[in-house]
């Protein structure tokens, strides 16, 4: 997809294996972005088995005048209640020097376009509560904000010590 923004091109492509370097990086980006360069523990091996050859999730990159600006990934999740499937965006970065223009919401539009291409019914994501900028863009979007939940999880170390193994 080719997209005109202040009569500059951007290009929104979905990733293919020899991208795999520059996904990783991209993940890097948004790790410091984030203020959490540690996590990054992953591997360009373990990037390509679950991206690439499990197909787990869907990654898409956003290049403007030919330079990438940023990248979304996502993956499928099912809603018994309503029997529909959905997505996940696990990451949507665009780096620091492309914000501001407008390319944001550019991107995140061929985002949801993708996904309902793709046919599924709805996206939902999280965001770092001091993440003010983010948590203003989603609004911008008219995207509601969820309550009720408190959200558990398990690393795999925990996953191990519940499984008695």
């Amino acid at each position: 997809m080719v997209i005109k923004v202040d009569d500059r091109k951007m290009t929104i492509r979905r990733a293919q294996a020899e991208d795999l370097l520059l996904i990783q990086e991209l993940i890097k980006g948004l790790a410091s972005y984030e203020k959490r360069p540690q996590d990054v523990t992953g591997t360009k091996e373990q990037l390509h088995f679950w991206l690439f050859e499990k197909k787990i999730a869907a990654v898409w990159l956003a290049e403007y005048e030919k330079e990438t600006a940023g990248y979304a990934l996502y993956y499928p999740v099912f809603g018994s209640f309503a029997a529909a499937g959905s997505v996940y965006l696990e990451d949507f970065f665009l780096k620091e020097e492309f914000r501001g223009r407008g390319l944001g919401r550019c991107f995140f539009s061929k985002i949801a376009e993708a996904v309902l291409a793709e046919g599924y019914t709805g996206m939902e994501w999280s965001c770092l509560d001091w993440n003010r900028t983010a948590i203003d863009f989603y609004r911008r979007q008219e995207a509601w904000q969820e309550t009720g939940r408190v959200y558990f999880g398990l690393d795999h170390q925990g996953l191990r010590r519940v499984a008695g193994t």
